[in-house]
């Protein structure tokens, strides 16, 4: 007789503990970034705007993480990897693409950090324009610091925090 072995399955994390663990991970990477900003003593990005986009950046991930829980296994290694890769690319092109032109949108919340890179992306594929000014090269690494201080928050924190468990 053949014996089936049953492994237990990872349930699916609900939105609203991916939306407070995001939260709560955003709030950590916010007060990093700050932390960091006075620590360096760099004006730019100012400090506010830094905050509030690792803020939402937290948001994002924690939401994110509850929907990798329902299409991977392994949701925890695909967040690391997807905001890692994020940081990359969003440093990559403050670094080296020029910053886009014209008015950005008008959101209410100053999260200047996570729309410039994306108006850039757009721009690249005919959705607004670029300029010809760059980020300023001595703030680069204050800026590519808060990029990874919030990827790192959300990686370690959002998956703790909701205390994925088998069924």
């Amino acid at each position: 007789m053949e014996q089936v072995v049953r492994v237990p399955r990872a349930r699916a994390v609900g939105w609203g503990p991916g939306l407070l663990a995001g939260f709560g991970a955003g709030i950590i990477a916010a007060l990093a970034c700050v932390v960091a900003h006075w620590a360096l003593h760099e004006p730019a990005p100012p400090s506010g705007p830094t905050a509030w986009s690792a803020l939402f950046a937290g948001i994002l991930g924690g939401l994110l993480y509850a929907g990798l829980s329902r299409v991977t296994r392994h949701p925890a290694g695909a967040l690391w990897i997807i905001t890692l890769a994020l940081a990359t690319i969003d440093s990559l092109l403050i670094a080296f693409v020029p910053l886009p032109s014209g008015p950005g949108p008008r959101l209410g919340v100053p999260i200047v950090g996570l729309i410039v890179p994306l108006r850039q992306l757009a721009a690249f594929i005919g959705i607004g324009h670029l300029g010809t000014r760059h980020f300023a090269a001595g703030s680069l690494p204050n800026d590519i610091l808060s990029h990874y201080v919030t990827a790192l928050a959300v990686s370690i924190f959002v998956p703790r925090w909701t205390r994925q468990r088998s069924s």
